[in-house]
């Protein structure tokens, strides 16, 4: 589905925010990309939806190279939804703001009234639909934000640091939601977090440092790399942590240990 290249990005000349970047993700999985502050990986989502250009290599999108003449045709197959749900909002109601997509795509108003009400109910906000921003939840402002991106019927969604400013409950409530729109729906989701216990549900992690990718493979093989792990600042929550020192004894009871995994990656 998606496929990158040597992918390279610099802000300015003395600063190469993405180097060698190779990587692929597959139709429909849900793969969480990680890193610290400064790692890279909010630039390579915006390099995916076309909102930057880079430096050097290729992005192609089901087959399609991402390039100026192909962005239209791209940006109806994938969407982004931002950290900060309020800089999102451009609607005075979430009725509106589920529609400011719809808008631009010049579609019948019976045909927007449908969309709005189908995909306002797919995310649990039906009963919000005349609410004010300012009326709303961090973690209801995140679910208009998905509901205006899927309202668009794009197959693939980025959710950039989508839980980073929501409570545990906010938090439960999107993960719910990315489960329902990857496992029922069939959407190919693409986190990007700091947050291991978050990315630890999803299908396959990419880690990204200073710019290049440093591990990939699914959670499991992943947080088996705990000094990797912290030498880009992220730390394993104590759960996962004890999961690894336990796996690493070979008497413990392997049931012990798929209930200690099942545990900690449903957190």
């Amino acid at each position: 589905m998606i496929k990158v290249r040597d992918l390279s990005f610099s802000y300015n000349a003395n600063d190469e925010a993405l180097s060698h970047v190779t990587l692929d993700i597959a139709k429909g999985s849900w793969v969480s990309i990680l890193g610290h502050n400064g790692s890279g990986k909010s630039t390579l989502s915006k390099l995916m939806v076309g909102l930057l250009t880079p430096s050097k290599g290729e992005i192609y999108i089901d087959n399609m190279l991402l390039s100026e003449d192909n962005l239209p045709s791209i940006r109806q197959m994938i969407g982004i939804v931002f950290q900060n749900p309020d800089n999102q909002f451009v609607g005075v109601t979430v009725k509106h703001d589920i529609a400011f997509g719809l808008e631009n795509q010049c579609l019948p108003h019976a045909e927007m009234v449908q969309k709005i009400n189908h995909y306002a109910k797919l995310v649990n906000m039906e009963e919000f639909l005349s609410k004010e921003p300012h009326q709303l939840s961090g973690g209801q402002k995140q679910r208009v934000a998905i509901a205006g991106a899927l309202a668009m019927e794009q197959d693939i969604l980025i959710l950039d640091e989508a839980t980073s400013m929501l409570d545990p409950e906010g938090t439960r409530e999107i993960i719910e939601l990315i489960k329902k729109l990857n496992r029922e729906l069939g959407k190919t989701i693409i986190t990007i977090t700091h947050d291991l216990s978050f990315a630890a549900e999803s299908d396959q992690l990419i880690v990204l440092k200073d710019g290049s990718v440093i591990a990939e493979g699914t959670p499991k093989e992943v947080f088996t790399q705990e000094a990797l792990l912290k030498s880009s600042h992220l730390e394993l929550p104590f759960g996962l942590a004890l999961y690894n020192e336990l796996a690493k004894d070979d008497t413990t009871n392997p049931k012990i240990l798929e209930a200690l995994w099942a545990f900690n990656s449903k957190m």
